[in-house]
C-alpha cells in the first residue's frame, strides 16, 4: 500500500483489518488530500486548486462528488465566504458507500460484509447503548427510533413534515445486502442545510400523500414504523440496527418503546396467515398443523400485524401509562 494510503487510513480511522476494503471506498486524490491536510477543515478553492495541480480535469464536479458520497463534509462559516471541507471518518463513509454505490459494495465477498457489519454495530453500541438502556428505564433521553407508531400515527407524523418528503435508502439494510424487503424506506422531513441528503443531492422527493401510500404499501410488506421528531424509520426484524442492539440488551417493549398490547381473538381468526408472513419476531407462527398461533411473549409491539388483518382478529390495547 502507497504511503499515502496508510496515512490517509489513519486520518480515516479505519480499522487496520479492514485497510483493503477500505481501499476502493475512497480515490486516490482523496487519500492525497487526507495525507496531506488530515482531518483539518481545507477550503473547497484550496481542494480545486491542487486537484487541477495535479492533473484532475473537472475539479469542481470532484469536490462535489467527494462531498456527495460522505467522504467530506462541509465546515461552519468563516470570514472569508469560502466553503470549508473536511474529512469524515471510516465509520461516516461506510454506510453511505452501501447505501449508494451498491455495484462496488457487491463486489465484496460476504465474510468481508460479515465483518464490516459486527465492527459498525459494535461502534453503533458503543455510541448508544447507554441512551437506549435510559430510555429502557424511563428517562427522556434523545436517541433515533425510540418508539413503534401505528399505521395512523405515522400519517399523523407525515403531516407535520410538510408537502415534500425525503426518502433515502436504509443504511442498515444497504450494509446487510436486504433483497426481501424494499430499501428505499428511510423517511425525513425535507431539510436544505449543509451535510443534509438534500444538498448532497441524494434521495427521492415524495409528495405527502405519496409518501403516506409508500408507508401503507411497506406497512403491508412486514416493515415496522418508527421513530420521532423528524424521521420515520420503517424497520425489520434482521437488518434493523436499533432491533439487533435491544434483542442485545434485552429492551424488548422498552426500546423501541412499545404503547400498544397486542390481542388476538382466534374466534375470529380466518386463518388467512397474513399475520404470520409479516410478523419480526415469530410472535405469529402457524403450528405443525398449520394453524395460526399467537405467542405474546415474543410480541414486541411493532402494531403491523393489526393493521394488516383483514378480518379485526388482531387489535389493539393501550398500555398502562403510555
Amino acid at each position: 500500500m502507497k504511503d499515502n494510503y496508510k496515512k490517509a487510513m489513519e486520518v480515516w480511522e479505519v480499522p487496520e483489518e479492514f485497510y483493503e476494503a477500505a481501499v476502493p471506498m475512497y480515490r486516490g486524490y482523496e487519500a492525497e488530500l487526507a495525507a496531506m491536510f488530515g482531518r483539518n477543515p481545507v477550503s473547497g478553492q484550496e481542494i480545486c486548486r491542487l486537484l487541477k495541480e495535479w492533473g484532475k480535469a473537472e475539479p469542481e464536479r470532484l469536490l462535489f462528488e467527494s462531498y456527495q458520497r460522505n467522504v467530506l463534509e462541509k465546515c461552519e462559516g468563516n470570514e472569508s465566504g469560502s466553503t470549508f471541507y473536511k474529512m469524515t471518518d471510516f465509520y461516516t463513509r461506510y454506510p453511505y458507500f452501501a447505501q449508494y454505490e451498491p455495484e462496488a459494495y457487491g463486489e465484496f465477498s460476504q465474510e468481508t460484509v460479515d465483518r464490516l457489519n459486527a465492527w459498525d454495530l459494535k461502534v453503533y453500541m458503543d455510541r448508544t447503548s447507554q441512551a437506549a438502556l435510559d430510555i429502557a428505564a424511563g428517562k427522556d433521553v434523545p436517541m433515533h427510533q425510540t418508539q413503534y407508531l401505528t399505521l395512523q400515527e405515522s400519517y399523523d407524523m407525515m403531516d407535520t413534515l410538510g408537502e415534500e418528503i425525503l426518502i433515502l435508502p436504509c443504511n442498515c439494510k444497504a450494509m446487510g445486502r436486504c433483497t426481501e424487503k424494499p430499501v428505499n424506506v428511510c423517511i425525513n422531513k425535507l431539510e436544505k442545510g449543509p451535510n443534509t441528503p438534500y444538498d448532497r443531492k441524494l434521495g427521492k422527493i415524495l409528495t405527502l400523500e405519496e409518501t403516506k401510500e409508500l408507508i401503507r404499501q411497506i406497512n403491508k410488506k412486514g416493515l415496522m414504523q418508527s421513530g420521532e421528531n423528524n424521521v420515520l424509520c420503517n424497520c425489520d426484524g434482521v437488518y434493523c440496527y436499533p432491533t439487533k442492539m435491544a434483542r442485545i440488551l434485552g429492551t424488548r417493549l422498552h426500546y423501541p418503546t412499545s404503547h400498544y398490547e397486542t390481542l388476538w381473538d382466534e374466534s375470529i381468526c380466518i386463518q388467512c396467515g397474513k399475520c404470520t408472513k409479516i410478523c419480526n419476531f415469530g410472535a405469529f407462527y402457524k403450528d405443525k398443523e398449520g394453524k395460526v398461533k399467537f405467542d405474546p411473549e415474543k410480541c414486541w409491539g411493532c402494531t403491523i400485524c393489526s393493521a394488516n388483518c383483514p378480518k379485526g382478529a388482531i387489535t389493539l390495547k393501550k398500555r398502562s401509562g403510555k
